[in-house]
């Protein structure tokens, strides 16, 4: 959704001089012709020119649309009716626009026309459908890395509280074990001991978390100490550690992931990578032709580029009724790259203990 809208945002343009027919063929695909009309049509005022950049990337865009909705609909017969996508264009208007603002200015804002507006919503309702299409295609994990993955998840659904004073030598750490086994209170030592400025002031507590967010030796003294018994010293890259576990809770079985979960989450992680390598193949077996006078179509990074001929605007006037000729208007596609909207698993952060 973001990248959807950041689209809209990148095509909003500056006007320049020229005009010309707006029935003349800016691009064929796959034997579609797009007229100039047709890319005009994206904008909110389509009286107005563009520079020869802007109107390559609305091209671009038109191109990439027609080929994915095509291949969308020709592959796995995904069509929506007008009314779906009417639906989802009002649901772009009424998250992103501003308080207040009517659709009119919505529009007006971002210099694009409903037309646009619903070719990107479209592009989110075939995205969706084809990443349900894509999925049951994706290989599963296999038993061994299910519970690979689930003995990660018990790992990370471990919490300690834990306490630490840190020192720089091995002497040093000594020292302060000699001085707790002399009844010294550990929050008192690291707040006259230890180096870390962070947790030191605070009695050396480091609060409750998974062990794996530390480094490996700091993580394994977590849960190899007795509870409520000082533990080290225990070297790791920042010096020399006194650990002390005041809780330490492990997950149920309840807790942890079941294999259809793990299988789902990996499918869903891959499934970006596996949607833009679909997309990817279909772009790059199209056969497109762009006019060489609003530029050349590229397929890597897909997009039209405009020709360099040193002039800055091109002929793109068209009038307000110019018609479209983009073929069977209940299917779309989405921009190549920028196509897939679907968040990978989340990673698990490895974070350190402050020296």
């Amino acid at each position: 959704m973001k990248k959807i809208i950041l689209l809209i945002v990148a095509l909003a343009l500056f006007v320049s001089a020229c005009g010309s027919g707006a029935g003349e063929v800016a691009a064929s695909v796959n034997g579609t012709d797009f007229t100039v009309g047709d890319v005009n049509a994206l904008r909110f005022d389509d009286s107005e020119t563009l520079s020869k950049d802007e109107f390559a990337q609305y091209l671009g865009f038109l191109i990439q649309w027609d080929i994915v909705v095509a291949a969308a609909e020709a592959d796995f017969e995904i069509s929506f009716t007008e009314e779906e996508i009417d639906e989802a264009g009002q649901q772009i208007y009424e998250t992103n626009a501003e308080p207040g603002v009517t659709f009119e200015g919505f529009l007006e804002a971002n210099d694009v026309s409903q037309n646009f507006v619903n070719k990107i919503a479209h592009l989110q309702l075939v995205e969706a459908a084809l990443g349900e299409a894509l999925i049951d295609d994706i290989e599963p994990p296999s038993s061994e890395d299910i519970e690979a993955q689930r003995e990660a998840a018990y790992d990370n659904l471990i919490e300690v509280c834990v306490s630490h004073i840190l020192v720089e030598t091995e002497a040093e750490s000594n020292e302060v074990f000699d001085r707790l086994d002399a009844g010294e209170t550990f929050a008192g030592l690291a707040m006259e001991l230890s180096t870390d400025q962070g947790t030191g002031p605070e009695g050396g507590d480091l609060g409750c978390s998974a062990p794996t967010r530390y480094v490996p030796e700091f993580m394994d003294a977590t849960l190899e100490a007795e509870v409520d018994v000082p533990y080290g010293p225990v070297e790791s890259e920042f010096g020399f550690h006194a650990v002390l576990v005041t809780e330490r809770t492990f997950p149920t079985d309840d807790e942890l992931p079941t294999d259809e979960e793990i299988i789902e989450g990996t499918k869903n992680a891959e499934l970006p990578s596996v949607l833009s390598n679909w997309i990817n193949e279909h772009l790059d077996s199209a056969d497109v032709t762009v006019n060489e006078k609003y530029g050349t179509w590229q397929t890597n990074p897909a997009g039209v580029v405009a020709p360099s001929d040193g002039d800055d605007t091109t002929t793109t006037t068209a009038p307000a009724d110019a018609t479209t000729t983009t073929g069977d208007p209940t299917v779309t596609t989405e921009p190549h790259e920028d196509t897939t909207t679907t968040a990978p698993a989340e990673e698990t952060t490895t974070t350190t203990v402050d020296g």
